[in-house]
């Protein structure tokens, strides 16, 4: 969020306000879906620290300023916390007198965890957990918190360790556990010195300041190989500021997982493997890197589904939503353990391991995701596609802690008839069909290479027979556009949405109406300056402050301008490119949220918050990434022939 500081490396982050300091309910130290701290502040002499400022020196590193209040218009003490993310979190601490004369500073180090879960955090209330006791143990340097229930195959730990030799004051009481960590410096005239602090989720440190030094060593490498391994070419000017925090903010969500590197969705709230959100964030990011890409498919493909289970949504073939290691999931209370419940993702899967192999040409890997492409198609055709019409569908009964809506809108009305009414289900969204139309056209392409020519003449028949029903089932022809969905009825959700120029993106679109389907979507109802609203402010459901039927988000743009520049309509896709970039340089800190508010640019001035968008979040960060790739003319004007696109080299 906005007013979020987050230091973080992949699903291991610190987040406080924009100060430094952890003030809201939300903040602390998480590790792999769990809350180890949710008290974590540093004090003075019984003094609150006012923060001075905070700077954001690389991914994974952070600096924040604080200092004792004014007394006679001067500060006696500054701190300065150079703080440090990788496993765990680590942080140099410089404290300076600031006086001429000799003082005694006890600093005082604030913890307190209950190991929420991150779906507690976030508010979630339908869990059987009980009070957790948690284990305490006190050192000469520091404590640690520990939580192993016995009833669940589950448990988290947290240790603090110093520098110095600590007081340690212990309060337990209900199902948490607080502590304060002191330690008295002797400081002579204007002298600094340094106390160093390992928060670490597997075991004591023993040497604090080695370990401190290990992760400022570890971050620094990091990004200075990212660095090396990616490069920007063909940058618009004016771009650069934007593309270069694209970069950074791409490197703070990256995960390091044993298939490879693939990009956590978002902070503080998503910051996991997901299905849809990693594949298309990695399909964006193919111009400054296909590793992340093949890291992504190969996560994925070991993670495709076995076997059916209805609490998971999980069906053979298909591609995992999203995937949780808290407690709750641990405990079966939410499906998360992957959860699978999405109709896009399987269908995506497939878009990104050609996609990759195009660009690549790494016939080794395609090989390896082979069987996994034909396991997802399927999955399409067997389980995507409910009811045997052609159009992958989803139900929206939204039981058992399933998702209402299971594709990229997927709030509990992110599909609504134009007058606001909800539509019955199941729903065959627009978008999702062009994807599965993408998905097919490019899986004749591995076919071919695999030696099928059968198999890809199939595929071919699949595809433009989908194409065909789609465009005669969707079209509006009073609107220029197609709708957004077809309900259960097979009767249209007659809304203006994005979602239909995600079908430029796919290839869906009859050549004849594309012209008029980009004039739709930069019409003055859709098109805000800023960016293109997920819905027309035209329709009596639109509401500017909404999630999903107004707002902007900058990664459903970045795929209606890669559409507009597949079908050579390259100048709308620089207009809505260039309002984006507008909009993250406008922002202050050159940074694309997960969304902003639908108001006209010409009202506002500035791109106005949705105050629970999340940042950094992965599709948001590489969108700017998109946009190069669309207006550099890294995209083909050819729709229907997907390994004809002139793609560039890629730097990895």
């Amino acid at each position: 969020m906005k007013t979020d500081s987050t230091v973080a490396n992949g699903s291991t982050f610190l987040v406080t306000d924009e100060d430094g300091v952890p003030t809201r309910s939300h903040d602390g130290f998480y590790h792999r879906d769990t809350r180890h701290l949710d008290q974590y502040r540093l004090a003075a002499s019984g003094r609150t620290l006012e923060p001075l400022e905070l700077v954001d020196v690389r991914p994974a590193e952070r600096l924040v300023h604080l200092a004792t209040p004014l007394e006679r218009g001067a500060r006696a003490v500054q701190l300065s916390r150079r703080q440090f993310v990788t496993e765990g979190l680590y942080e140099a601490v410089s404290v300076t007198n600031l006086t001429h004369d000799p003082r005694t500073e006890t600093l005082e180090l604030s913890l307190g965890s209950r190991f929420d879960d991150l779906f507690e955090v976030r508010g979630f209330d339908g869990n059987a957990l009980r009070d957790r006791d948690i284990d305490v143990e006190t050192r000469e340097t520091g404590v640690t918190f520990g939580y192993d229930p016995d009833d669940v195959d589950f448990d988290a730990s947290v240790s603090v360790t110093t520098s110095h030799d600590v007081e340690v004051s212990v309060d337990v009481a209900d199902d948490r556990v607080d502590a304060t960590l002191s330690v008295a410096l002797e400081l002579d005239s204007q002298e600094s010195q340094q106390f160093f602090v390992a928060v670490t989720t597997g075991g004591a440190v023993s040497d604090p300041e080695a370990a401190v030094e290990e992760a400022r060593q570890e971050v620094r490498e990091r990004e200075r190989e990212w660095n090396d391994a990616t490069t920007l070419d063909d940058v618009p000017e004016g771009w650069e500021s934007v593309l270069e925090e694209s970069r950074e903010n791409l490197l703070e969500l990256r995960l390091d997982t044993d298939h490879g590197p693939m990009l956590a969705a978002g902070m503080p709230w998503f910051a996991t493997a997901f299905g849809r959100d990693s594949l298309i964030a990695a399909y964006q990011s193919l111009g400054l890197s296909t590793d992340l890409a093949k890291g992504t498919c190969r996560y994925l493909a070991a993670h495709q589904a076995d076997e059916e289970d209805e609490f998971r949504d999980a069906e053979p073939g298909k591609i995992l939503h999203e995937v949780r290691y808290g407690e709750l999931a641990a405990r079966g209370e939410v499906p998360h353990s992957p959860y699978y419940g999405t109709v896009d993702a399987t269908a995506l899967f497939v878009v990104l391991v050609h996609e990759t192999w195009k660009r690549t040409g790494d016939d080794g890997f395609v090989d390896e995701m082979y069987s996994h492409v034909e396991r997802a198609l399927d999955w399409l055709d067997e389980y995507g596609d409910c009811d045997g019409d052609g159009f992958l569908e989803y139900p929206t009964d939204g039981g058992d802690g399933s998702l209402t809506h299971q594709a990229w809108k997927d709030s509990g009305d992110g599909i609504m008839h134009p007058n606001g009414s909800h539509p019955d289900g199941p729903l065959a969204v627009a978008e999702v069909q062009g994807y599965a139309y993408d998905a097919k056209h490019r899986a004749a392409d591995l076919a071919r290479h695999a030696g099928d020519e059968g198999r890809a003449a199939e595929l071919e028949r699949e595809a433009a027979d989908l194409k065909q029903a789609f465009d005669e089932a969707f079209w509006l022809p009073e609107e220029n556009c197609y709708a957004v969905a077809l309900d259960g009825e097979k009767e249209q959700v007659a809304s203006v949405t994005t979602n239909a120029g995600h079908c430029l993106w796919s290839g869906i679109v009859p050549e004849e109406r594309a012209d008029a389907l980009v004039d739709r979507l930069v019409a003055d109802d859709m098109f805000t300056g800023w960016g293109i609203r997920t819905l027309a402010a035209s329709h009596d459901v639109y509401n500017p402050q909404s999630y999903h039927l107004g707002s902007v988000w900058p990664h459903d743009n970045s795929l209606v301008v890669l559409g507009m520049a597949r079908y050579g309509r390259v100048d709308a896709a620089r207009k809505v490119a260039e309002g984006l970039v507008a909009a993250a340089e406008k922002r202050g800190n050159d940074r694309l949220p997960e969304l902003f508010a639908g108001f006209a640019r010409e009202e506002t001035e500035v791109p106005v918050s949705y105050g629970e968008a999340c940042e950094p979040q992965a599709w948001a960060a590489a969108a700017p990434l998109a946009f190069l790739q669309a207006v550099a003319g890294s995209v083909a004007e050819v729709p229907d022939e997907p390994d004809s696109r002139d793609a560039p080299t890629p730097s990895s």
